[in-house]
């Protein structure tokens, strides 16, 4: 994704489409959009549960229709906007993604739970895991922290997070368990976004720093061969995250109706 804009610099705006095209003369408009409306939802300049309507868009962004709706179908693919059919469904309606408390700690659990025997699995044939690649996501993140607690980025960029953990999933060729993480892996993405967002707006360095060091015991673990505590430190990183995410984004409602 392209540098961030300097914060005086609304995202919704033909300048930050502009400062993309300077830095890729050959970026796709759709493609440009893309980034732009990503940044907005991840940043939480669209918050959660807000309609997005296209036309509204396009003339913000001083583009047509149809690299807005393009680049909102691909969001709605990953899992940050979701659509609904309306009036007879001859219409779409797209919506940033969100999910209430319980949703959270349910899906938490299920990432648990899976997580954590991959985990295991992995430190258990720990010869078909290519540790230098986990290690190559974690020290991504481990940028992407330090670079948002210096404040050289508006927002924490949890795309490294989600790679780790999919990495692990897949590493540990298991078709039954992949297929299980898979089927919820648009909401695991936004809980990994929302987490980071949650931790990030606390202004808590220590415990965005602890995530870091949480993926470092789980990379360790399976590169030792040591399967129990590989699920254990695992558990651990997910019950950090479940009791954040839930505590900080209480806290931020609060602050919201201030």
């Amino acid at each position: 994704m392209s540098d961030r804009l300097e914060s005086s610099t609304p995202v919704l705006s033909p300048e930050r489409l502009q400062q993309i095209q300077q830095e890729n003369p050959f970026v796709r408009i759709s493609d440009a959009v893309y980034d732009i409306l990503e940044e907005a939802i991840l940043s939480s300049q669209l918050e959660a549960g807000s309609k997005l309507k296209i036309n509204t868009i396009a003339d913000q962004l001083g583009v047509s229709g149809t690299p807005v709706r393009e680049a909102i179908e691909r969001l709605s693919a990953r899992g940050l906007v979701v659509e609904q059919l309306v009036d007879g469904k001859k219409y779409k309606s797209y919506h940033v993604f969100d999910i209430d408390d319980t949703d959270i700690a349910e899906l938490f659990m299920a990432r648990k739970a899976i997580d954590g025997i991959a985990a295991y699995i992995c430190a258990e044939k720990n010869w078909r895991v290519d540790v230098e690649e986990l290690e190559r996501h974690a020290a991504a993140f481990r940028s992407a922290m330090h670079e948002y607690v210096m404040g050289r980025a508006a927002w924490l960029d949890a795309a490294a997070d989600r790679a780790l953990h999919v990495y692990i999933v897949n590493a540990a060729q298991n078709k039954y368990l992949s297929d299980m993480y898979h089927s919820i892996d648009k909401k695991l993405n936004y809980l990994s976004v929302r987490t980071c967002e949650y931790l990030a707006a606390a202004k808590k360095r220590d415990d965005l720093l602890r995530i870091c060091s949480q993926h470092d015991a789980v990379i360790n673990a399976i590169r030792m061969g040591f399967p129990q505590l590989a699920r254990q430190v695992m558990d651990e990183h997910v019950d950090f995250c479940e009791a954040n995410c839930l505590n900080y984004r209480s806290i931020s409602r609060l602050d919201s109706k201030k």
